[in-house]
C-alpha cells in the first residue's frame, strides 16, 4: 500500500512541477527542454500536413471542374468544325460550297 502511495505522490509532484523545482533534478532540466521542443515540433508539423491536405483536396476538386469545363469546350468546337455549321455561319456572306470536286496538281 505504500509503494501505491508514493507513485500518486511523485504524479501529484510532476504534475504540480514540483519535480522542476528541484535542484537535484536541474540536471534533466537540457532533457525536458528537448523533449518539450520535439513535442511543439511534432504539433507544427502536423498541423502543416493538415493545412497541405486541406489545399490538396480544394486542387484536386479545381482540377475535376476544370476537366468538366475542357470537355464541355471540345465537344462545343467538334460540332462547330461540321460542315453544315460551317455553311450555315457563311451564308451570311453569300460563299457558296463548290459543286466541283479539286483539281490535283501533280509535278
Amino acid at each position: 500500500m505504500v509503494k501505491k502511495s508514493q507513485n500518486t505522490n511523485a504524479i501529484s509532484a510532476i504534475l504540480r512541477g514540483e519535480f522542476i523545482a528541484d535542484k537535484n533534478n536541474i540536471k534533466y532540466s537540457p532533457y525536458i527542454l528537448f523533449i518539450v521542443s520535439l513535442i511543439l515540433l511534432n504539433i507544427s508539423i502536423s498541423f502543416r500536413a493538415e493545412s497541405l491536405l486541406k489545399k490538396s483536396i480544394y486542387l484536386e476538386k479545381e482540377v475535376a471542374d476544370l476537366r468538366l469545363v475542357y470537355i464541355t469546350t471540345k465537344s462545343e468546337l467538334t460540332s462547330m468544325y461540321r460542315r453544315s455549321v460551317i455553311e450555315n455561319l457563311v451564308d451570311d456572306l453569300e460563299i457558296k460550297t463548290s459543286l466541283t470536286p479539286p483539281k490535283i496538281v501533280e509535278y
